[in-house]
């Protein structure tokens, strides 16, 4: 059986953080692959901010392109209707056979786990992988941690990361800013915000 990760998020942009977890996920899992999601119309967001998703879907692909195992996946760029993770796990799990999928999200996921819609039918498709954010209370977690896995039969893991603390919403504020940011984004998606004066 194939294990797979499956890394999702608006990617408004996409920056070096999210590159490290995909890499030490799949090193700590032993993953044969990372997809990465954007999401189209995600709709617990309703930020002008964030760019249209056929721009933050390029800037996905430039990020991973020289990544082995780090594969786009454009499921959600290209629906209509509003992305819901239970329907892009369905669909994973309707293309890809003998795979066991494992969806990682931070710490703030799992605490707000109970407003996702489905959520049997996403602790059905996939395991859970919860990497901690700064600021997050380990405690907290493990209390959230175990009454999920107990109500829902199922098995949360943590992924012990550095706590690198970069967010999209600091790299627009610092793009918006005129301050340097080309440290905390692959050099491609630098180029790209640059050439196409995003988030400006």
């Amino acid at each position: 059986m194939k294990n797979i990760g499956i890394l999702g998020g608006t990617f408004n942009p996409i920056h070096n953080g999210h590159l490290y977890i995909a890499s030490e996920a799949m090193e700590e899992l032993s993953l044969s692959e990372v997809l990465f999601i954007p999401a189209g119309n995600p709709p617990h967001k309703s930020d002008s901010a964030i760019l249209e998703a056929s721009i933050r879907g390029d800037m996905t692909k430039a990020a991973i392109k020289d990544y082995q195992g780090f594969t786009y996946c454009d499921y959600e760029i290209n629906k209509k209707s509003y992305s819901y993770t239970y329907e892009t796990l369905q669909y994973l799990n309707s293309k890809y056979t003998n795979t066991k999928f494992h969806f990682i999200v931070g710490a703030d996921s799992l605490l707000n786990l109970h407003k996702w819609k489905n959520v049997p039918e996403i602790l059905r498709l996939a395991r859970l992988v919860v990497f901690m954010r700064p600021g997050s209370s380990r405690e907290e977690l493990e209390e959230v941690k175990k009454n999920t896995e107990e109500n829902y039969g199922t098995e949360i893991i943590f992924l012990e990361l550095l706590q690198m603390d970069i967010s999209s919403s600091d790299i627009r504020k610092r793009i918006q800013e005129k301050r340097n940011y080309k440290f905390l984004v692959p050099e491609e998606v630098f180029n790209y915000i640059e050439a196409n004066d995003l988030y400006r």
